[in-house]
């Protein structure tokens, strides 16, 4: 009587502990999921796949590129714009929910910046931390209004766009200015 207690009792204990490691699996399974979603795109810079769900994959040669400067290192932006953990989380949200071409704009923006120089990332990040203290409305007003030069560039003749890409900065935005003038009036 007492062996047939014992060996229920153990057939007990071993179901508990099976159920204890599955329990244990599936928890480390969902911690690892979870962190994943979060923190891959920080760590995946550079990784994102352009080919849609469903689409057969397309196998390009990679182009060997010679250039007279040396490839560039990912940087820390994390670090040196100051995010916080909120702000981070919340940049993760919006790259899990953007589309395969925005993400591709935002990674090669981001590598123009990598590439830059030190001085010349720098002084891009010190003006994004100006632009981060205005106010609110400043900060809404401001992306607005680049909103409207980006496609109002975007709208003039591929023969005015060849002219400005090949402009230096200042003389550029005076010709956008004269551009826009000449289409809507005032600025």
């Amino acid at each position: 009587m007492m062996d047939a207690r014992r060996a229920q009792f153990a057939r007990h204990q071993a179901r508990r502990r099976r159920l204890r490691l599955l329990l244990v699996c599936v928890v480390t399974a969902a911690a690892c999921g979870t962190t994943a979603g979060i923190v891959g795109p920080r760590i995946l810079i550079g990784g994102t796949s352009v080919v849609r769900p469903g689409s057969p994959p397309q196998v390009e040669p990679p182009l060997v590129v010679k250039t007279a400067r040396p490839a560039a290192m990912p940087i820390d932006l994390v670090l040196q714009v100051g995010l916080d953990p909120r702000e981070q989380q919340a940049n993760a949200i919006r790259w899990q929910a953007m589309a395969p071409e925005a993400r591709r704009d935002l990674l090669d923006r981001y590598w123009v910046l990598a590439e830059m120089d030190a001085g010349g990332r720098q002084r891009v990040i010190e003006k994004y931390e100006t632009f981060r203290n205005l106010p609110e409305e400043r900060r809404r007003f401001l992306r607005d209004r680049a909103r409207t030069l980006r496609e109002f560039v975007a709208s003039l003749s591929p023969q005015d766009q060849a002219v400005l890409e090949g402009m230096g900065d200042e003389a550029r935005a005076r010709r956008v200015l004269e551009l826009w003038q000449a289409r809507y009036g005032q600025w």
